[in-house]
């Protein structure tokens, strides 16, 4: 720490990587600012993020657009390292073992999906490729192969993005055929429900889950990056009274053991046996819960999941992943079932300028799409309309405003979390999601949970 406090360039090196291109002729070049030390050529580095060891084959500066080869680069300096192809965004390079930066947060998710294949079935390598070389420079892309379809489904900031990522596929030689854009929706609840008793298939196995909505505060601190994400092996009293600053009672605030994406898991069970074995069982069927609720399969937000008491077999060869998994799994979907559940969809801020003989149309066109006006400010010869709008009704909007504005509207947009989905609509959106993934139309009923 104090080698990096007055950037010693004889320190220990320590380099923060924020940026991830490809060069067509060096290949994967990843750019950080040394903090400490001093980096040569030759070197071999420690990823702290990857755990792994690497070799920097290429040094560079850039001098403007140009990237100059050096020997060496002292603290101080932004560097390009080449031969580092483990790296990522966020990514702290070191020496030697070390804590690393803290992680770089996105506060946005991708919100909307397009499924991308390759309109020359021999370009399908490339695609991959390519694809996963456009999620390492831009942390906010995420590239997954869906396992029923083989399909690559993109996911980015909104249609726009996706747009950029199929334009940069052409200039890579890589002509592609996409899907409509696909909204990904969110599913939590509004009420609690008591504890619901989970049996594990061979019945040797039981689990005791309650469900309740997370509190606000505490939700709002983990999406920022205040409470930190992860598994806990050991009760988090370090983080108690962090904890129970943002609302969340002191028993259940030492009991915390996982938070995965937005929601949390409270173990209160006291002393008993086999637990600790079984943990990372239970941490597994939790996640994955939390990565597909009951209503569409859409991850869950904003929930608690409390394990209150569990039973468990003495022989391990019994409480194996087979019996676990659906043990956690099955109570935890039906206390959602039994707990008002709700969807939520994404939402975007959006920011219009026009002239002012332009108002009516522009404010008809966004609550047409189930907008909302906050504000509308007039300033000489211009207004400026601030509204709020689902990202599911943004698709093809660019046309609208630019007809109804007759091409003088100046515009934007940014993410801004999620809503709640008027209760009228639930039911169409769900159910052709349902459709969509070829789940049975019908959501599940809590007794075939319970029964199970």
């Amino acid at each position: 720490a104090k080698d990096m406090q007055i950037c010693d360039p004889g320190g220990k090196l320590a380099i923060m990587i924020f940026d991830i291109i490809y060069d067509k002729h060096a290949g994967e070049i990843a750019i950080g600012r040394i903090y400490s030390g001093t980096v040569h050529r030759g070197d071999e580095v420690y990823s702290i993020g990857n755990k792994t060891k690497m070799r920097i084959q290429q040094l560079g500066l850039y001098m403007g657009p140009q990237r100059v080869n050096v020997a060496a680069v002292p603290s101080g300096n932004i560097v390009a390292l080449g031969g580092v192809s483990n790296t990522f965004v966020g990514d702290t390079i070191a020496g030697e073992p070390m804590t690393a930066f803290e992680e770089i947060k996105h506060y946005s998710d991708p919100v909307v999906t397009k499924a991308f294949e390759p309109k020359n079935i021999k370009d399908i390598g490339k695609l991959v490729e390519v694809l996963k070389e456009m999620e390492k420079e831009d942390p906010t892309l995420k590239v997954k192969i869906d396992e029923q379809t083989g399909e690559n489904l993109v996911a980015g900031m909104g249609e726009l993005h996706l747009e950029i990522v199929e334009h940069r596929l052409r200039d890579r030689g890589v002509e592609v055929i996409t899907s409509p854009p696909i909204v990904v929706y969110r599913e939590t609840i509004n009420n609690s429900h008591g504890d619901i008793e989970g049996k594990s298939p061979n019945k040797h196995n039981k689990f005791y889950l309650a469900v309740e909505p997370l509190e606000e505060e505490l939700y709002q601190a983990i999406i920022s990056g205040e409470v930190k994400e992860g598994r806990r092996k050991s009760r988090s009293k370090d983080l108690r009274a962090l904890l129970v600053s943002k609302g969340i009672k002191s028993d259940e605030a030492a009991s915390i053991v996982d938070i995965f994406k937005g929601n949390v898991l409270i173990n209160l069970t006291k002393g008993l046996q086999h637990l600790d074995e079984t943990m990372e069982l239970i941490f597994d069927g939790f996640e994955q819960v939390m990565e597909g609720g009951p209503l569409a399969k859409e991850p869950i937000i904003k929930m608690k999941v409390i394990l209150h008491d569990a039973v468990l077999h003495e022989d391990a060869i019994h409480r194996g992943p087979a019996q676990v998994y659906p043990a956690v799994r099955n109570p935890i979907y039906a206390g959602i079932l039994l707990s008002k559940p709700t969807f939520y969809e994404p939402m975007q801020d959006v920011f219009i300028q026009i002239p002012h003989e332009h108002i009516g149309a522009i404010t008809s066109v966004l609550q047409s799409r189930r907008g909302q006006i906050a504000n509308i400010l007039q300033e000489e010869e211009l207004t400026t309309i601030e509204g709020r709008i689902p990202i599911s009704e943004t698709f093809g909007i660019t046309g609208d405003i630019r007809g109804a504005s007759e091409g003088h509207a100046l515009w934007n947009s940014q993410n801004s979390g999620y809503d709640e989905v008027p209760r009228e609509l639930q039911e169409k959106i769900i159910g052709s999601i349902r459709k969509r993934k070829g789940l049975p139309e019908p959501v599940p009923k809590p007794e075939e949970y319970l029964e199970r």
